[in-house]
């Protein structure tokens, strides 16, 4: 690892390719041959190209934490079980930034499970100001929050202009899948 201070970046925003843009970044980091982790939230879809490609990669860690499609009802009893699985993901995200093992470390869905009350936001952000180590943090989702925001060096917000979906069109393997 470098010298160089701890890059931060975030994808956020209604758009799609929030996701593809970091799956980009492990892509280039990979290339390079760093080390990386992939801790994902509230995805539950093992069969998606991404996780397919980069999982079986030498130099990944892939980690799914997610359970599907949130309930629309916040009581929903059904809410336990992604708490409890975004409490996993949790630990494993803070021993990725803690650990020197990691380069690059990716926590997709980060901020929508922030969002939806899944997971705290303070420790997040404790442990991206922790350490000025080199490492390239990269975090995706819906609705960043602003103190997240704040400590990012680099955010870009995706707007939705038109998508696929509204036309009738389904999700495609290798575009949505």
């Amino acid at each position: 690892m470098s010298n160089s201070k701890r890059r931060i970046l975030l994808f956020t925003g209604n758009g799609k390719g929030k996701s593809t843009a970091a799956f980009g970044m492990l892509a280039r980091a990979l290339g390079h041959g760093m080390r990386a982790r992939v801790v994902q939230f509230v995805k539950s879809d093992d069969a998606v190209g991404e996780q397919k490609f980069f999982s079986s990669r030498e130099g990944v860690t892939w980690d799914q934490y997610g359970r599907g499609f949130l309930p629309r009802d916040p009581a929903s009893p059904e809410m336990e079980m992604h708490r409890n699985a975004a409490a996993e993901g949790m630990k494993a995200a803070l021993d990725a930034l803690g650990s020197d093992d990691y380069d690059f470390v990716l926590l997709d869905e980060i901020c929508f499970a922030l969002q939806q009350g899944l997971v705290p936001l303070e420790p997040v952000l404790q442990a991206l100001r922790s350490r000025d180590d080199g490492k390239i943090v990269v975090m995706t989702g819906r609705g960043a929050p602003e103190a997240l925001i704040m400590v990012a060096d680099t955010v870009t917000e995706m707007n939705m202009i038109s998508h696929g979906y509204e036309q009738g069109i389904p999700a495609q393997l290798g575009v949505e899948n």
